[in-house]
């Protein structure tokens, strides 16, 4: 089992239920929650510290897709950023913000309910579907921080939902009689993202990026880079639109559902 196609395996299902997840990584930052919530983490879990704005700015103003390749180190990134504009009928910034408001309410709109579990307050793991590669069992989850974050200016007021990756386990189940160690891999999924009100009160919109990394073995290091890359790029674009079609349709029914619960 090549590294490279576990690479792009881990990729499609964590992405693919991820938002999201939909939302933009990093690699090189470690997250550490409070003492509180240490809880929330598996041993196996990486993690991080508080993300800057910075950091997460990096990930976010990015268009597209990401890759970058040292084949003297073997480290691989790759990944991608994109908006998201959501129509919802009957919003108006005030509902919008409301509904942002509620981060479990928005963390269900964007995974399916039976693979998500609240394992600290604003802390959600999201659990991928298992995957067999002829000898490697997959069975990954992400935890994934989200709260909101409130702003005034000039007397308006700004929401901004939020969302970045605590930890991430891949849960790599190696067959016996196979001679590759799966802490050797170094497999990472990182994510991070933002939604907020659009200036018309009419949508939600927000941007969502994920980078996934890892360490190709010496004899993968020697693939052309077009073929890898064209590889990835295939990979970028399917965990892309599934993301945004994911949160969109969850966006829109969740939303109504919380429109039915303020009419009564």
């Amino acid at each position: 089992m090549s590294l490279s196609r576990l690479l792009l395996a881990l990729a499609v299902l964590s992405a693919c239920h991820h938002f999201a997840t939909a939302f933009s990584t990093y690699t090189s930052r470690h997250l550490s929650l409070p003492p509180s919530s240490s809880s929330a983490l598996d041993a196996k879990s990486a993690l991080r510290k508080q993300w800057s704005n910075r950091e997460r700015n990096s990930i976010l103003d990015r268009n597209g897709e990401y890759f970058t390749l040292d084949r003297f180190s073997g480290k691989v990134q790759f990944g991608s950023s994109s908006t998201i504009r959501t129509p919802l009928d009957g919003a108006s910034k005030p509902l919008i913000e409301k509904w942002l408001s509620n981060d479990k309410a928005i963390a269900l709109s964007i995974w399916d309910e039976k693979l998500i579990t609240e394992v600290d307050p604003q802390v959600y793991r999201l659990k991928l579907m298992t995957l067999m590669f002829v000898t490697i069992q997959l069975a990954p989850h992400v935890d994934v921080r989200m709260w909101t974050d409130k702003s005034y200016n000039s007397g308006e007021s700004n929401t901004v939902f939020k969302l970045e990756s605590v930890g991430f386990d891949p849960n790599i189940q190696i067959l016996p009689g196979v001679g590759v160690n799966a802490d050797s891999l170094g497999i990472l999924i990182d994510v991070v993202g933002e939604l907020y009100p659009s200036k018309d009160g009419r949508a939600v919109e927000g941007k969502i990026g994920f980078v996934t990394s890892g360490e190709l073995p010496p004899p993968m290091r020697l693939l052309p880079e077009p073929a890898l890359r064209g590889s990835l790029s295939t990979i970028n674009r399917t965990i892309t639109n599934f993301a945004v079609k994911s949160f969109k349709d969850g966006a829109r029914k969740k939303f109504a559902d919380f429109l039915l619960e303020e009419a009564t």
